[in-house]
C-alpha cells in the first residue's frame, strides 16, 4: 500500500510530476495516433504494391510451365523444370491434371491427391491451342508444413499476401514501435528540461514567499523574459516592494505618534508636577495650558480615529443636500478674526452658479477648515487668502489659495502623508500634527472627489483644490429632485 501512496502523494505536490504525466499522455496519444495512422497506410501501400506493382511470380510459372509442356508434351519435364525454381521454404507449386488430381508438387507431399480433397479454389489455368492441359497452384504452407493459404497467381488481395509479406509488415511495426518509444523518451526527456525551466523561478518565488511573512520584506525574484511566469515574478516583486514601502510608513508613522503623543504628555505631566511641587501656581493659566494640551490630545486622537477609518473603508459619510458656498461663506467668518489678527486679508470668490451636493455636510465643513488653517499657519503677516468656488462640468471646486511661503515640487507628492511636514523644524503648535490634509484626502476620496495641490514655487504660495462629483438633478439653491 505504500509503495502506491509515495507516487500519489509525490504527484499532488510536484508540478514537475504533474507536467511529465501530462507530457506522457499527449505523447501517447500523439504519437500511437501517429503510429496506427503509418501502420495503416503502409500496410494499404503495400497490399497496393502486391497487387499492381511487384513482379508477377506466378504468371513465371504458368510461362514454365506451358513452354516446357508446349516443347515436351512431358509433365514430368514440366516438374523437372518447376523443381529447378528456387522458392521459400514455405511455399509449393502444385500442378493439377484436367481431371482434378495433383501431378507434381515440388514437395513431393501431395502428388496424387485430388484438388478437391484439399479444399483449393480455382487455380491458374496451363492451355495448349486452346485446351486446358492442368492447373498451377502456388500454395503458402507456413511453419507448420500444412497448407495455411492459397495464393492465386492472378488474386493478390491482402488475402494474399505470404508470409515473406506478413514478415515484411512485421518489421514495418516493429520498426514504427521502437520508433515511437524512441520518440516518447526523448520527448519525455526534452519535457522534463523545459519543466524544470518553469518550475525552478516558481521554487524560488515559493521560498522568497515563505520569507515575507518572517520580515524578510527586501526578498525580490530575477527571472528573464517576458513569459508569464516572469510576469508572476514582477507582480511578487511589485508586492513585496508595496509591503516594505507600507511597513517603512507604518513604523515611521508609529514613531510620530509616539512623538506627537509625547509633548502634550510631557507638558501635562509637567505642569502637574511643578503645581504639585509648589513651583507654579494652581492658577487659572496653569490650568488653561493643561487645559489646552488635553484639547490637543483629543483633537489628534480623533484625526487618528477618522484616518483608520478611511483606511477600511468605514469613515461614515451622510447622504444629504450639501450648500458648498454657505460651508465656504461659514468657515471664513470662523476665520475672519483670526486672519485679520494676523494681518491676512482672508476673502471668498465665487465665480458660477454653485449647485448643492449630495455628501456630508460637517466632514466638508471639516476640510475646508482644515485647507484655510493650513493656509493661515504658512501666509505671513500682509499676504492673502482667497476661497474661491467654481463649477466646472459635472462638478463642483473649491480652492484655497494663498500668497504664503510656497511649496518645493519635491515635496508637492507627499503633502497629503500622514505626519509629514515640508519644514521638519517646525513643531506641532506652529506646523500642525501632520494629520489635517492626510484627513482632507480620506474624506475627498469618500465623497468620490479629489485633491490636490500646485505651488509655482518657494515664496510664490500654493493652491489646494478640492474637486467634487455633482449628482444629476441638481440645481442652485436646492436639490429635491434627487432626495428621497
Amino acid at each position: 500500500m505504500l509503495t502506491w501512496i509515495v507516487p500519489i502523494r509525490l504527484f499532488r505536490r510536484s508540478l514537475t510530476a504533474k507536467i511529465l504525466l501530462a507530457l506522457t499522455v499527449v505523447i501517447l496519444v500523439g504519437i500511437g495516433s501517429v503510429a496506427v495512422l503509418a501502420n495503416l497506410r503502409m500496410t494499404a501501400a503495400f497490399e497496393h504494391y502486391v497487387k499492381t506493382g511487384r513482379p508477377d511470380a506466378s504468371g513465371r510459372l504458368v510461362d514454365v510451365v506451358t513452354t516446357v509442356y508446349q516443347e515436351t508434351h512431358s509433365l514430368a519435364a514440366v516438374g523437372t523444370a518447376l523443381s529447378s525454381i528456387p522458392l521459400p521454404p514455405d511455399q509449393r507449386v502444385l500442378l493439377a491434371n484436367p481431371s482434378g488430381k495433383i501431378v507434381i508438387d515440388t514437395s513431393q507431399g501431395w502428388i496424387g491427391r485430388s484438388v478437391t480433397s484439399l479444399v483449393l479454389p480455382p487455380g491458374d489455368l496451363v492451355t495448349e491451342n486452346g485446351q486446358t492441359v492442368g492447373t498451377v497452384y502456388l500454395v503458402d504452407t507456413g511453419d507448420s508444413g500444412e497448407s495455411a493459404a492459397v495464393l492465386s497467381l492472378f488474386d493478390r488481395s491482402p488475402a494474399g499476401l505470404t508470409s515473406d509479406d506478413q514478415a515484411f509488415l512485421a518489421q514495418v511495426d516493429e520498426s514504427l514501435f521502437l520508433a515511437a518509444i524512441g520518440a516518447m523518451v526523448v520527448a519525455l526527456v526534452l519535457g522534463f528540461l523545459l519543466a524544470q525551466q518553469v518550475v525552478r523561478p516558481l521554487r524560488s518565488l515559493t521560498r522568497a514567499a515563505q520569507r515575507v511573512p518572517h520580515g524578510h520584506l527586501d526578498e525580490r525574484i530575477q527571472v528573464n523574459g517576458d513569459d508569464e511566469v516572469a510576469q508572476l515574478a514582477d507582480a511578487f516583486n511589485e508586492m513585496a516592494e508595496s509591503l516594505q514601502r507600507t511597513e517603512a510608513a507604518r513604523r515611521q508613522m508609529v514613531a510620530d505618534i509616539a512623538h506627537e503623543l509625547r509633548t502634550p504628555l510631557t507638558v501635562i505631566g509637567g505642569t502637574v508636577q511643578a503645581m504639585r511641587d509648589g513651583v507654579l501656581p494652581a492658577d487659572e493659566a496653569s490650568l488653561d495650558a493643561i487645559q489646552e494640551e488635553v484639547v490637543s490630545l483629543t483633537r489628534l486622537v480623533a484625526d487618528l480615529r477618522d484616518l483608520s477609518l478611511g483606511d477600511v473603508g468605514q469613515l461614515a459619510i451622510r447622504q444629504e443636500a450639501v450648500d458648498l458656498l454657505a460651508i465656504v461663506e461659514s468657515v471664513a467668518s470662523a476665520f475672519a478674526a483670526e486672519a485679520a489678527a494676523r494681518g491676512i486679508t482672508l476673502t471668498v470668490d465665487r465665480t458660477d452658479e454653485i449647485p448643492w451636493i449630495l455628501g456630508d455636510e460637517t466632514r466638508l465643513r471639516q476640510c475646508v477648515r482644515n485647507l484655510v488653517d493650513n493656509a493661515l499657519r504658512h501666509t505671513p503677516s500682509g499676504g492673502t487668502i482667497v476661497i474661491a468656488l467654481s463649477a466646472p462640468r459635472n462638478s463642483a471646486t473649491i480652492a484655497v489659495i494663498d500668497s504664503g511661503e510656497g511649496i518645493l515640487a519635491e515635496h508637492l507628492p507627499h503633502l497629503f502623508d500622514r505626519f509629514f511636514r515640508a519644514d521638519q523644524s517646525r513643531n506641532r503648535r506652529s506646523g500642525g500634527s501632520g494629520l489635517g490634509l492626510a484627513i482632507v484626502q480620506q474624506i475627498v476620496h469618500a465623497h468620490g472627489g479629489e485633491v490636490f495641490a500646485t505651488s509655482p514655487g518657494p515664496g510664490r504660495g500654493a493652491t489646494f483644490t478640492l474637486r467634487l462629483p455633482v449628482s444629476a438633478g441638481t440645481t442652485n439653491g436646492h436639490l429635491a429632485e434627487v432626495l428621497p
